[in-house]
């Protein structure tokens, strides 16, 4: 009997790490980031004009910040705030970790993964990296897009204009800790946000005549507030 339950034991042991092992939800990679189950994104039941993605719909070679060299190639769906890629012709959702980041070399763009609040809400989702990663304070890029409503026909004999991806105007955050805000609208309003010396970083606007509508400007400020 003790025989017959050891052997009983060892082959639902065996079943179990076959299970594990054989599980077509794990995608064969190093990189954790890429599993399969339950994040397909799914593909339109109609017709929707224009795209969701930011930059383009073409899958850009990238690099992950702690992880191999081996990872997949990845878009930015700004619709859905996800990373996708492919796998046997499906489209994917890669997982999303805080902290992670992902930058596309030909677009020169990074994105990171993070925990913020935007308009009252709390978000969890990625933001256009536009100062270091460690900076004291940060600045970041939102990218979304919408989907819109097609207008309706005024008529019977007339088709009704199809739903459309509309990309929203970028916002830009600043963090100073755990603590974001929407970009000021001046210099004024940033040093008093921050808690910076607004004599100094006036001069410093002044002189490189910063321009908070162009984001290039905005970058050279908070390289200059980082120092």
């Amino acid at each position: 009997m003790k025989k017959i339950c050891l052997s009983l034991f060892l082959l639902s042991a065996t079943l179990i790490v076959y299970a594990q092992t054989g599980n077509d939800n794990v995608f064969m990679s190093s990189d954790k980031i890429f599993t399969l189950g339950g994040k397909r994104a799914k593909s339109g039941e109609y017709k929707i004009d224009g795209n969701p993605y930011s930059n383009s719909k073409n899958f850009e070679q990238v690099t992950i910040e702690g992880y191999s060299k081996n990872v997949q190639d990845l878009r930015y769906n700004a619709y859905a705030d996800e990373m996708e890629y492919l796998n046997k012709n499906e489209t994917y959702y890669a997982d999303k970790i805080d902290g992670l980041t992902v930058t596309f070399p030909s677009l020169k763009k990074t994105y990171i993964v993070k925990h913020y609040t935007y308009m009252g809400n709390e978000k969890f989702g990625y933001l256009v990296l536009l100062s270091r990663k460690d900076a004291k304070y940060g600045l970041f890029k939102r990218e979304k897009v919408e989907l819109m409503q097609g207008e309706k026909s005024v008529n019977a004999f007339a088709k009704d204009a199809n739903d459309y991806y509309a990309k929203e105007k970028d916002v830009y955050l600043v963090s100073k800790g755990n603590t974001y805000y929407k970009l000021p609208k001046n210099v004024d309003e940033l040093s008093e946000d921050l808690s910076l010396d607004a004599k100094s970083v006036k001069e410093f606007a002044k002189s490189n005549k910063i321009n908070f509508n162009k984001e290039e400007d905005l970058v050279k400020l908070f390289d200059f507030i980082n120092k």
